[in-house]
């Protein structure tokens, strides 16, 4: 029979510690890390929208609500939408797109932080729905092309 000295039950005490620190905290923060490199954010973290160029009009921030210039008959809901889709936009990896695609809408952001503003391009071939950076195409649905450009913008 294997019997333990004080020494050897400290030792599986002080492994076990160590494997349930790695199970519970570094692997999920590492997986975490994981997903978030699949997905790509438009707006990195502690960074601020400022304005959004669409062809009819642009949103400027002006204290809690977002005005458009010039004055659309926009909705303030429709355009809080469209600056949260913004915002909360993460894109899977880029794809390469040989295709024509037909041009529906190009939307610049100016972001804190950078000198320059990021010009997006939202498409269509066919059925599909892409937005255009610099690093190439993402595919979208519909719906998040509405939100993204709302038609009395374009």
């Amino acid at each position: 029979m294997l019997r333990l000295t004080r020494q050897g039950w400290n030792n599986i005490i002080i492994y076990g510690v160590l494997a349930l620190f790695f199970l519970f905290y570094i692997a999920p923060n590492h997986l975490a890390m994981l997903r978030s490199k699949e997905l790509q954010q438009v707006i990195a973290p502690g960074q601020r929208l400022l304005e959004l160029h669409f062809p009819r009009a642009v949103l400027k921030q002006a204290g809690p609500v977002w005005r458009a210039n010039p004055a659309l008959p926009l909705d303030a809901e429709v355009a809080a939408q469209a600056v949260a889709a913004w915002q909360q936009l993460q894109l899977p990896a880029a794809q390469v797109n040989e295709r024509l695609l037909a041009q529906i809408c190009v939307v610049e952001l100016t972001l804190s932080g950078e000198q320059q503003r990021q010009r997006w391009v939202l498409l269509l071939d066919q059925q599909q729905y892409f937005l255009q950076g610099v690093a190439g195409f993402y595919p979208l649905d519909a719906a998040q092309v509405n939100q993204l450009c709302p038609p009395m913008l374009r």
